[in-house]
């Protein structure tokens, strides 16, 4: 059921940020990602109608720290979106975002399988595939750089928020959403950009965005607490699969064939260490 949950979350995820690249496209990716929270954390209250709720202040803590470093890497992502196609950026993103869990449990003991061992290789040679070409449409190398920025960040806050107690609830997701608003809000007087994205089209694409990113992180922390927090993460890394995809179907963008196979050996990689 964890991993289940993971998948679910990993789809809504992917639509979360196809929607943020469509309104990145007009606004700063800054005002996109405070637009994410701010709708999210909307609705974030509902989610602790799922399930009884406990606060513990080591909670709040990690929850509050996990919306810091999430929202950090909500930014980076959308800006790389700007600057590069999302096949280069998504994929690198969702590697990473996979192994730093793995890593995590390592440095605690956890010594992974030779499968889950065998994935974290396969996706870091996927990283070669998934984000060389020549010439194309944007900055590789910047694109490439923020993508591992996002990931690290991603996998950091996803690490956070698994480490919360299970008598949290969806509580967690809450705080994690203001807090990384709060942070955001704080950032407006250094990034100068609208606070939200409120002129049409960013904004129907913003509120989107919030929507699907906040019950995916609801559907996130409910599958850490019915299953563990490295396949969990992994199923929701595939969200770059899920965003690329809609990016071909509606955006019209077309894959070179070593990057189609770069994102294929991406998600093989990530399913090997759900295995493992």
């Amino acid at each position: 059921m964890g991993v289940l949950l993971g998948v679910v979350a990993g789809i809504l995820l992917g639509v979360s940020d196809f929607t943020a690249s469509r309104a990145s496209r007009t606004i700063s990716s800054v005002s996109v990602s405070r637009t994410n929270l701010a709708v999210s954390g909307l609705l974030a209250p509902l989610l602790l109608f799922v399930k009884p709720v406990e606060w513990t202040l080591r909670d709040f803590v990690l929850s509050a720290l996990s919306g810091v470093v999430l929202s950090g890497g909500l930014v980076l992502l959308y800006r790389g979106y700007t600057v590069a196609r999302m096949g280069i950026v998504a994929p690198v993103a969702s590697v990473l975002l996979a192994a730093v869990p793995v890593l995590y449990d390592l440095a605690k003991g956890h010594t992974p399988s030779k499968v889950a061992a065998c994935g974290m290789v396969l996706g870091l040679l996927a990283l070669v595939f998934t984000t060389y070409e020549r010439g194309g449409m944007g900055s590789i190398r910047l694109g490439l750089v923020l993508g591992v920025g996002a990931g690290l960040l991603f996998g950091i806050a996803f690490t956070l928020t698994s480490q919360t107690s299970d008598a949290a609830g969806l509580s967690p997701v809450m705080v994690q959403r203001l807090s990384g608003l709060a942070f955001l809000v704080m950032l407006q007087r250094v990034d100068k950009a609208p606070l939200l994205a409120i002129r049409a089209p960013a904004r129907i694409w913003g509120i989107g965005s919030g929507v699907a990113g906040g019950i995916a992180l609801g559907a996130l922390k409910l599958g850490y607490i019915k299953g563990s927090a490295g396949p969990v993460s992994v199923a929701a890394s595939q969200f770059a699969a899920a965003g690329v995809l809609l990016s071909v179907i509606f955006n019209k963008e077309r894959l070179k064939p070593w990057q189609a196979i770069g994102i294929a050996a991406s998600g093989v990689g990530v399913a090997l260490m759900a295995l493992g």
